[in-house]
């Protein structure tokens, strides 16, 4: 089975020589078994590992006992070790969702923190063959198309963090023969055989009488179909962007261009379209974008269509516009310090600032004030010891844009943006001592620039959190 990790690495590119790789384990026998192999690997590829635990605050004894296995057998493997706890019944009620939901955003929130400390590549968690069916199954009988369908893939990325899997094709069964070989004990959640659990009542009684009565090859057909699904999920992505450029305004979407797609595509193109300006992708449903297609083919010029509670899509003047709802709690006005090098949090506004000191300068057109993520690059010598403030923005701020002549206010760049007042209390703003150097998705400020793409600059990255 190593040698078939190997494989799946090397095939998909899920570990380069020379990274730093965070391994999630929970103790059950699939981060258990990939330990080792990880383990195994870590000299013939030439990777380092660090492993994370997180206690989701769940189990009580159990979850305490959990940590000090994973603890221990770190320490026998002599691998580093990290590990965090947090309250997942807590965030759950506070934010209307399943435990099982909560508990993966957890994670993956934990595993991005302790990457940044550590100073991680990427994470690596075990997902298996069997999640892979099991996830497959859940979305057909919940409703998805191809996307859905394509289940868990190889490699994503979350919270700004690269995510990849090696296991997706090896069976559980499979992995508990390879720990029985090793004699090596995991832990047993027994959570795990609660069948109030969706997921548990597929692995224990769906999966089970499907493969007895349609397919006993069932795990393998639906782990093909996946890899089926994902090659061709990614082409259409390919396919979409350039869709999108050609209807995407600066303050919203061409209906002309956009009606003369294919329903499929214009279903891609909302899609895509909303994530890009800010709508969280699992906040959007099939029936939303089902909405929106109806509003645009309508005859009648105007219309809107709620997004999740949060955001407003309106047509007016043969365009979609999209925008926070005016329903929203109004964001007060923010200021804070940003760490150099380090990570800084605005949660009122939803924002991550990520710095660094390295060489190079920040490329990408700018695409709008608050449009994310945003980067750019600045002198190091400008800034000095001096510190750099973000803050909300107010009325009379002025920037010097870089390649203009004099000065512009914020306030006439919002409007030629098209940009709505109420998305202007949420624009991070960056200033020092005074002289605002950056806005986001637009310039920084005369004498700001690097010049020379070999000195070290300060790198700013701005992203959704």
């Amino acid at each position: 089975m190593i040698k078939q990790i190997e494989q799946s690495i090397e095939e998909n590119a899920l570990i380069l020589p020379g990274q730093h790789v965070l391994i999630g384990v929970s103790g059950g026998a699939d981060s258990v078994a990939l330990l080792l192999m990880l383990k195994e690997l870590t000299p013939k590829i030439g990777f380092k590992l660090t492993a994370a635990h997180l206690h989701h605050g769940i189990r009580g004894k159990d979850a305490d006992s959990d940590l000090e296995f994973v603890h221990k057998l770190t320490r026998k493997l002599k691998i580093p070790f990290v590990s965090g706890k947090t309250n997942v019944p807590a965030l759950a009620r506070r934010k209307g969702i399943s435990l099982e939901m909560a508990a993966r955003e957890a994670r993956y929130t934990f595993f991005a923190k302790q990457a940044k400390k550590c100073g991680a590549d990427l994470a690596v968690t075990a997902h298996n063959a069997d999640d892979q069916a099991e996830t497959i199954l859940l979305k057909l009988c919940r409703g998805a198309g191809a996307r859905g369908l394509a289940g868990i893939s190889h490699e994503t990325a979350l919270n700004g963090l690269r995510i990849t899997r090696p296991m997706l094709d090896v069976t559980r069964a499979e992995v508990i023969a390879f720990l029985k070989n090793r004699k090596q004990l995991w832990r047993e959640d027994r959570s795990n055989k609660d069948l109030s659990f969706l997921r548990n009542r597929v692995r224990h009684e769906i999966l089970p009488l499907l493969q007895k009565n349609l397919n006993p090859k069932l795990k393998s057909a639906l782990t093909r179909t996946a890899d089926v699904l994902q090659a061709e999920d990614e082409w259409l992505d390919h396919l979409t962007n350039d869709l999108v450029t050609e209807c995407e305004q600066p303050d919203g979407l061409m209906l002309g261009m956009f009606l003369c797609y294919p329903k499929a595509a214009r279903r891609r193109v909302l899609l895509q379209w909303l994530v890009a300006n800010g709508v969280p992708s699992d906040s959007i449903s099939f029936d939303t974008i089902e909405q929106i297609n109806a509003l645009a083919a309508a005859r009648r010029g105007t219309g809107t269509v709620t997004v999740s509670g949060a955001w407003v899509l309106n047509k007016e003047y043969g365009l979609l516009h999209i925008r926070p709802s005016t329903s929203s709690s109004p964001v007060p006005p923010f200021e804070q310090i940003i760490r150099i090098p380090g990570e800084t949090i605005m949660a009122d506004i939803g924002l991550r600032v990520i710095t660094s000191r390295a060489p190079g300068i920040a490329k990408g057109k700018p695409r709008g004030p608050a449009t994310f993520p945003a980067q750019a690059s600045l002198s190091t010598k400008a800034l000095g010891r001096k510190q750099l403030l973000l803050r909300s923005w107010r009325p009379g701020d002025r920037i010097r844009p870089l390649g203009m002549k004099g000065s512009k206010k914020l306030q006439d760049i919002f409007v030629d943006a098209k940009l709505p007042c109420i998305q202007r209390a949420c624009v991070p703003i960056f200033e020092c001592k005074g002289e605002i150097v950056w806005l986001p998705g637009y310039r920084i400020a005369r004498g700001w620039e690097v010049k020379d793409p070999g000195e070290v600059a300060i790198q700013i990255n701005v992203e959704l959190v």
